[in-house]
């Protein structure tokens, strides 16, 4: 039985230190994701945005929402129409997007965005605003995603953010027929996006405060 436990004990170690760098290269991707964005708008003087997958509807991934990114710019000229720069890119196994925040967003020192492992991540917590009638590449063949509110950080030309979101959460947990159920407590990145220059930059949760 002693040994059993050990076993057991030293699973519960790996499973949870597996999840740590998911959550992280998660929020490294998203990042990138943003960099992306923001680069495309200030190099063809328009506007882009990172989008995020919050349903299973048609045109999104079918493998799990809360889970998928993708980069797309406007088309100028065209008022709506958004190209696709990056198709849907998925976040490592074990992370998942935990919410969408917006221009309230200031520190976290008054907000503990306490996680309840069991608790089940909802579209309101990632809601769009948003309508994004998307164009796959530069053929201009209709995508399936047509006139859908998408979550998403949208960048203006000179690389500002030009929505009101400002920050996406990235926390430990595992998505499965349309819903995404956060699995930890203590690890979890935000990747937060400065509003006048479109600064981009990762914190950890030693960067705040949880009482």
């Amino acid at each position: 039985m002693a040994i059993i436990g050990m076993m057991v004990g030293l699973s519960a170690l790996a499973v949870s230190g597996m999840r740590a760098p998911a959550v992280q290269h998660g929020a490294d991707q998203v990042m990138s994701g943003l960099s992306l964005a923001r680069q495309i708008a200030i190099t063809k003087n328009t506007q882009a945005a990172l989008l995020i997958a919050n349903t299973n509807t048609t045109g999104f991934p079918t493998n799990g929402p809360f889970r998928h990114w993708s980069v797309v710019y406007s088309n100028k000229g065209t008022t709506g129409n958004w190209t696709i720069a990056k198709d849907w890119e998925e976040l490592p196994n074990g992370a998942v997007f935990g919410e969408l925040l917006g221009s309230g967003y200031r520190t976290i020192n008054a907000n503990p965005y306490a996680l309840n492992p069991g608790a089940t991540i909802s579209s309101a917590q990632i809601s769009g605003n948003t309508t994004f009638t998307i164009f796959r590449d530069t053929n201009s063949t209709p995508a399936v995603i047509t006139s859908t509110a998408i979550p998403s950080i949208r960048f203006a030309s000179d690389g500002s953010t030009a929505g009101n979101e400002r920050a996406i959460r990235i926390v430990p947990g595992t998505a499965m027929g349309g819903n995404a159920t956060i699995t930890g407590n203590n690890t979890y990145y935000f990747v937060e996006t400065d509003s006048s220059i479109g600064r981009i930059r990762m914190r950890a949760p030693e960067s705040y405060t949880n009482n």
